[in-house]
């Protein structure tokens, strides 16, 4: 019997022991997968002379309320970051800078860095520096093609352009209305005038001109009418005139449509992306050290995602304002010695203003 109590009493232990695990596990909860970082590169090694500093980059995947990176092993004070406990929300660029004392023995050093989210995703990035005295000594060049300032946007929908309440056309009444469309005209697809009539007299037709074009002639009764207006007759600013015809043989009699409401609108879709062609040499590929990509997000207007590419190839996808700058390696991206091209594009209901956008090739040659 006493036996049994024992038995008993570690069978108690054991189930507690596993209730706290289950309480601990249901309060800190676990990442799911896109909380845990995906870095690249996963290892790194460098060769600095002794007093130098090297630098390179990672690429953080992740997204996270906070992303914390930790320098370990003996070279953990060599290491700095370019930007450190960081909200995330796809990828993310984080220069790595490493510098060697000058009383630094000659040999291979080893550490790791710890790419940590809020939620518990983690990730280690190896990294080996190799010490040496002197380096061969080659010249660093560079080469950029610069491709400015512009706006890329994904749009469906509508909007009303211009409205006009409380009118009144008759015989010797017109009225006229003007509307400039703020939006991307390669994004338009067409546009409708709504007409909310609630009295008219019925003794003439309503006529609408658009940009000087007749588009609707015809006597209506009171209610609401939508006149859609063909693409081709839109331009950046537009000009309706609302007026009514003469009432036949009874030129005496007055002609009269009491409007609510005019509104003039447009429907666009479209996805408007930039895209650049720029060239690289035979001697850049040959001696292709790096390519970086860099401008400043402005303004983002909406939740969609931004989007990098260099020859259908993705460097960047996720969401950021301020300064971006972006690593490459040419086998990665398909670089080829004459033409490439490099587009920025969005997800639908988004629109980023993107300034001093460029695309840099770093080469040496001994």
């Amino acid at each position: 019997m006493k036996g049994a109590g024992k038995i008993d009493e570690f069978a108690f232990v054991l189930i507690a022991g596993l209730l706290i695990i289950i309480v601990m596990f249901l309060m800190w909860g676990v990442p799911t997968e896109i909380q845990i970082p995906v870095v690249s590169p996963t290892s790194q090694s460098l060769t600095i002379k002794r007093g130098e500093t090297e630098s390179f980059f990672l690429q953080i995947n992740v997204t996270s309320d906070l992303v914390t990176l930790k320098a370990k092993g003996i070279i953990s004070n060599w290491i700095k970051f370019s930007n450190n406990n960081f909200e995330s929300a796809g990828l993310s660029s984080v220069k790595v800078t490493v510098t060697v004392p000058y009383d630094t023995e000659e040999r291979d050093y080893y550490g790791t860095i710890e790419v940590e989210s809020a939620e518990g995703g983690k990730a280690i990035v190896s990294l080996t520096v190799t010490v040496i005295r002197e380096v061969e000594k080659v010249e660093e060049f560079s080469r950029s093609h610069y491709i400015g300032d512009f706006t890329v946007t994904y749009a469906a929908g509508s909007e009303t352009v211009r409205s006009k309440t409380n009118v009144e056309v008759s015989k010797d009444k017109k009225v006229n209305m003007g509307g400039a469309i703020e939006r991307d005209m390669n994004l338009v697809t067409d546009g409708f005038i709504i007409i909310d009539i609630y009295y008219t007299n019925s003794e003439g037709n309503l006529i609408i001109k658009f940009n000087n074009q007749v588009i609707f002639n015809q006597k209506v009764l009171p209610g609401r009418i939508r006149i859609p207006i063909d693409r081709e007759y839109l331009s950046e600013y537009n000009v309706i005139e609302i007026s009514t015809s003469v009432p036949g043989w009874k030129f005496w009699v007055d002609s009269i449509y009491k409007i609510d409401k005019v509104e003039f609108g447009i429907n666009f879709f479209g996805n408007l992306e930039k895209k650049e062609v720029f060239t690289v040499s035979r001697d850049e590929i040959i001696n292709f050290k790096e390519g970086r990509v860099e401008f400043y997000v402005e303004s983002v207007g909406g939740d969609g995602y931004l989007t990098v590419k260099i020859n259908d190839r993705k460097v960047y996808e996720g969401k950021t304002t301020g300064r971006v700058s972006l690593k490459f390696e040419y086998v990665d991206v398909g670089l080829v010695s004459g033409e490439n091209t490099i587009s920025f594009s969005t997800e639908i209901g988004t629109t980023y203003k993107i300034e001093k956008a460029k695309i840099t090739i770093f080469y040496r040659q001994p």
